[in-house]
């Protein structure tokens, strides 16, 4: 880390992003808080940030491994994680305040993709996101991300039913410090569960609370395996709903009930006193069942219909995430160590806004990526032979352009990729190796059908809405701008679907900023098969 436990990314020269500080609290972490501090260190934000690490009354080497790395080091010494982040927080100095637990790893675009987030949405004042396990096998570690995807939608919901804000994961949070300071911090009297549940409950009267799925960190599963998976989620269910609707954490009297309850039952077991209460028990259920037996069916439907709610939501958040691989490779961006950045324009030609975009980036001396529509090909082959002559790339962005592509059957997806294919190459000569699906959705054999057709899937990391007619020019010049990163992939509209001369000129009008904003903080434009170092396409 850099020198005073401010850590500088290098970059070019921006507008003033906010201030972050990285609080850390530790108990004898010195084995795990290594990790966590490198990928610390890690992190693409562009401006400055300092790393807090509070020693929590460690008997170990954290203290000193931590202002090795060049964190801050501050000293709680009553040992319970919310007066540890509390500690941290009085010493964080940041307008944005990051918590990560010394066991967990962040990616290198979690703190940009937190500030982007309270940017954009600035009535937010806190954002939570989910954790995964990496020290456990395989099966295990993809079962901790559907478990965390499942709890944000049962979150959701009773968040919505009781008007609540929404929950904090204590390991990966960030909220503004002007809203901790608020509401009085954190609640330094709970011991160990729910002071960050506690938290989010007083936080909704400072503003808005918010989850970003796909932001996962990685953390150790040493406490799951120690007191137990059943110990575990029993301790945080039962302290979730307790805090939700009593407002207060869970009592000591309930933690690691079920271990409990066993080893009451494995010290009074008697095999007469088994016997007994296992033929009462029969009992009553051959006496009740005639009059339970409906209800147990309902419940069993109730069963089934959150199962195929829950992989209904799986199978959705696959098929419109630009980043997800679930259903096959797809290329959503490039190195983020490079500052180069693609511009893609998808649902053309659409005249005479293509001819209009073709002579901005002529002006300009760059180069983008048009994901054609074959329909549109054939309307004006005039243009896409100028897009190619111009040295831009083009990719296939199927015939139609329709919504439902990615549900139809494997010969209706290769009939419409291979009809755009052709009128491509009638046009302009070129055989496209590139394809973006309409509207980004895909399924597992769409994707099957376009590998055996031998395209690459291009999708994005930075989408705008800007085909929308209430958009504004300066909306969406900012918000390309805000979301751009080394190695994105922009996407921009020069149509929308098979429309004839659809109106464009709100995209027409911010393109200029966009490419002189981002000119100026020195970033080059690439084509994708440049960004992606793929084999480029033959020119005419």
């Amino acid at each position: 880390m850099s020198q005073g436990n401010i850590v500088h990314v290098p970059t070019a020269s921006s507008k003033r992003l906010p201030s972050v500080s990285v609080v850390i609290p530790a108990y004898n972490e010195e084995k795990y808080l290594p990790l966590c501090l490198e990928s610390i260190k890690k992190q693409d934000y562009p401006e400055q940030y300092e790393v807090i690490v509070v020693d929590n009354a460690s008997k170990d080497n954290t203290a000193r491994i931590a202002r090795d790395w060049g964190a801050k080091v501050v000293y709680e010494s009553k040992k319970s994680p919310a007066c540890a982040r509390q500690k941290g927080a009085e010493a964080a100095t940041g307008e944005i305040i990051a918590f990560i637990d010394a066991d967990t790893q962040a990616p290198a675009c979690w703190l940009s993709t937190i500030v982007s987030h309270f940017i954009r949405k600035p009535e937010t004042v806190v954002v939570s996101c989910p954790y995964a396990y990496f020290d456990v096998v395989k099966v295990a570690r993809i079962a901790s991300y559907i478990g965390s995807f499942i709890s944000i939608i049962l979150d959701q919901f009773f968040r919505k039913v009781s008007n609540k804000g929404s929950a904090i994961w204590g390991c990966n949070f960030a909220v503004r410090r002007s809203a901790l300071l608020e509401v009085g911090g954190f609640d330094t009297s709970i011991r160990f569960y729910g002071e960050e549940y506690e938290l989010s409950l007083r936080l909704r009267r400072a503003g808005k609370g918010s989850i970003i799925p796909r932001l996962f960190v990685l953390t150790s599963a040493r406490r799951l395996k120690r007191i137990g998976v059943v110990n575990q989620y029993w301790n945080w269910v039962v302290d979730y709903f307790s805090v939700l609707f009593w407002y207060e954490p869970i009592s000591e009297r309930l933690e690691d009930l079920p271990s409990k309850a066993w080893r009451t039952v494995v010290d009074s077991f008697s095999w007469s006193r088994f016997k007994t209460a296992l033929l009462y028990v029969a009992l009553l259920f051959g006496l009740l069942w005639l009059h339970i037996g409906p209800v147990i069916g309902a419940v069993g439907r109730a069963i089934y219909v959150f199962d195929i709610g829950v992989l209904s939501s799986l199978f959705a958040y696959h098929s419109t995430n630009p980043r997800s691989q679930f259903y096959g490779k797809v290329l959503s961006n490039g190195d983020r160590n490079h500052l180069r950045i693609a511009l893609t324009f998808d649902d053309g030609p659409n005249e005479p806004y293509t001819s209009q975009v073709l002579n901005i980036l002529e002006q300009y001396r760059i180069k983008a990526t048009f994901f054609i529509i074959g329909e549109n090909a054939r309307r004006y082959p005039d243009i896409c032979r100028r897009i190619v002559k111009t040295g831009n790339v083009i990719g296939n962005h199927s015939y139609h352009h329709y919504k439902s592509l990615c549900l139809r059957r494997s010969k209706a997806v290769a009939r419409e990729i291979e009809l755009a294919h052709q009128a491509i190459y009638e046009c302009t000569g070129v055989e496209p190796k590139l394809f973006r699906p309409p509207h980004g959705f895909r399924t597992p054999w769409l994707m099957r059908t376009v590998r055996q057709l031998g395209y690459t899937v291009v999708t994005w990391d930075n989408m705008t809405g800007d085909w929308k007619a209430n958009k504004s020019a300066e909306e969406i010049g900012q918000t390309v701008v805000k979301r751009a990163k080394p190695g994105g992939v922009i996407v921009l509209h020069d149509g929308r679907d098979s429309r004839p001369n659809y109106d464009r000129s709100q995209m027409l009008q911010a393109l200029p900023f966009v490419i002189e904003t981002l000119k100026g903080k020195s970033f080059d434009f690439v084509t994708i098969p440049e960004l992606l170092e793929l084999e480029k396409e033959p020119s005419v």
